[in-house]
């Protein structure tokens, strides 16, 4: 019984090494914010404010993937969108639909829940919009549009070494469009939602791969 309990000891000793060397040179844990009302609208309806999420804390922009980036606009602060467009690329976003070199975006299907209200701080009101997945990159995810959208068309050809992000919430966004192509070296990999705001006894925000 002796030696089970010391091999047992130290069985968790390394599990628990290990765990803190991937947090320590491989994954980050960070909480999306409750107190930045635009960021919290413009992750949806991946994320929302309060999620505890999983971040690769080296890798590389690619195409579809969700990112944190640092704020060009608020140094010490962070955005959440998903890469769409990289340098040498021409992007359209017009009535909150996403065109890449002419080719629009696909839409495969509409989410299991389809409609959803999101509070919009830019106007102080709720914005009712529609969801749906789409298609691009490795897998598909979910975003939202607004159909009586009256934004002005955005398009752009991507600098070099640049990528546009465009944020899940198309309508409520906090993205290239707003503080244009970003340097893809301040950016990690969104991977994995821990828990939500609710904890873990919500099942339906936690443990969930994030594309």
């Amino acid at each position: 019984m002796r030696g089970l309990l010391i091999f047992l000891g130290w069985l968790l000793a390394w599990l628990v090494l290990c765990v803190l060397g991937l947090y320590a040179f491989i994954f980050d844990v960070w909480r999306i914010p409750v107190d930045d009302p635009l960021l919290a609208a413009s992750v949806e309806p991946t994320l929302q404010a309060g999620d505890l999420v999983v971040i690769v804390r080296r890798s590389s922009v690619t195409r579809g993937i969700l990112v944190r980036c640092d704020d060009p606009d608020a140094p010490g602060r962070f955005v959440v969108a998903r890469a769409i467009a990289r340098g040498g690329d021409r992007i359209e976003v017009r009535n909150d639909l996403v065109s890449v070199d002419g080719r629009p975006l696909k839409h495969s299907r509409d989410c299991s829940k389809a409609q959803a209200s999101v509070f919009d701080p830019r106007t102080g009101s709720e914005a009712s919009l529609v969801c749906s997945m789409e298609d691009y990159g490795d897998f598909p995810f979910g975003t939202l549009r607004s159909l009586e959208s009256s934004e002005p068309t955005v398009t752009d050809t991507v600098a070099a070494a640049r990528w546009f992000l465009v944020s899940d919430d198309r309508h409520v966004h906090l993205d290239s469009r707003d503080f244009g192509p970003i340097d893809p070296r301040t950016c990690q990999h969104i991977v994995f939602r821990l828990v939500g705001p609710s904890g873990i006894g919500d099942s339906d925000r936690r443990f969930q791969p994030i594309w």
